[in-house]
């Protein structure tokens, strides 16, 4: 067998790690989580489907028939972690679990991307396969039952798995929080800050309340460990200092629009993306476009901003 695709095991999670391409290679990878109780065996999160050999690998290395799987619990419908839904859903006839909010993006690739990549005009240019569709497999695997925050899934032998709602980076973001070890399983509501691109969230005052929600839980709920899908396993308080990190990325970018667009009257969205991403030294891409749409329509809302035609002007 080939090097292990295992990166963490303790309890009742094994890990497994898919390198991701394109601006992320050497940077980042996307994690999933097998969580084995005793009556039955769940995996949180697809991947992508690049990583499809891993998630072949790890059945084998970890001794589980493919028909044992009986769970795919989905954190959200971004494609590095629905990826191999349909193949999973093929394979093992797994029921596929997740939130309700998204399940019509989940359900077809071409809306999943679209919805997203060319969300805007000034987006259209970017190409849906490179980096969206190719990282989801031919078939897609839609959510068979719906799940919301509170809702605990009993896999067995006192392993019990409770839905956090995590909104922000995606609005139908939720996390699972395993009883029995204190361990937390989130994905992408804390980005970690070797990510090469802008942070990526939909509404800046529910990004900076799941903040708040996450760093009030560690401590209420005495987490012992946080799993995520792009970064290391973690202590409470190294997930803490990574809260900081992550509010104080959101108010940067935050930050330079406010900044930009006092400075460069009537500047376009397109090109208050290109000055906010430089300012960070990260890529311009499509996710940019999403988190600077979403402070300037907070800051509209606040009568700190204004559109005039194509362009932002600041209110003094």
């Amino acid at each position: 067998m080939s090097k292990s695709v295992i990166t963490y095991q303790e309890g009742p999670f094994a890990t497994v790690a898919m390198g991701l391409p394109g601006d992320h290679e050497g940077k980042t990878a996307t994690r999933v989580f097998f969580v084995r109780g005793a009556d039955k065996t769940a995996l949180i999160d697809s991947g992508l489907y690049g990583g499809l050999p891993a998630l072949e690998q790890s059945f084998e290395e970890l001794g589980i028939a493919r028909k044992d799987l009986d769970l795919l619990l989905l954190t959200h419908e971004h494609m590095d972690h629905v990826g191999n839904n349909g193949w999973l859903k093929a394979e093992t006839g797994c029921e596929i679990v997740g939130h309700a909010g998204r399940a019509d993006r989940v359900a077809d690739n071409m809306l999943n991307a679209k919805a997203i990549v060319h969300a805007f005009p000034e987006g259209e240019h970017f190409d849906l396969n490179e980096e969206y569709l190719d990282w989801m497999g031919p078939t897609e695997g839609p959510i068979d039952r719906f799940v919301k925050d509170g809702d605990v899934i009993d896999l067995g032998g006192g392993v019990e798995l409770e839905v956090v709602e995590v909104l922000g980076h995606s609005m139908c973001e939720i996390g699972f929080f395993e009883r029995s070890t204190k361990t937390l399983v989130i994905a992408d509501p804390l980005l970690p800050p070797f990510n090469p691109v802008l942070y990526l969230y939909e509404d800046p005052a529910v990004m900076r309340a799941t903040f708040d929600k996450i760093e009030k839980f560690l401590v209420e709920r005495d987490v012992q460990a946080v799993l995520f899908a792009h970064d290391e396993v973690k202590t409470a308080a190294e997930t803490q200092e990574l809260v900081d990190d992550c509010r104080a990325r959101v108010d940067k970018v935050e930050a330079s629009i406010l900044a930009h667009v006092k400075a460069n009257p009537g500047i376009s969205f397109a090109d208050l993306r290109d000055k906010c991403c430089d300012d960070q030294n990260m890529v311009r891409e499509w996710r940019a476009l999403v988190s600077i749409d979403a402070s300037l329509k907070a800051f509209a809302a606040q009568g700190l901003m204004k559109q005039q035609g194509a362009g932002w002007h600041y209110v003094s």
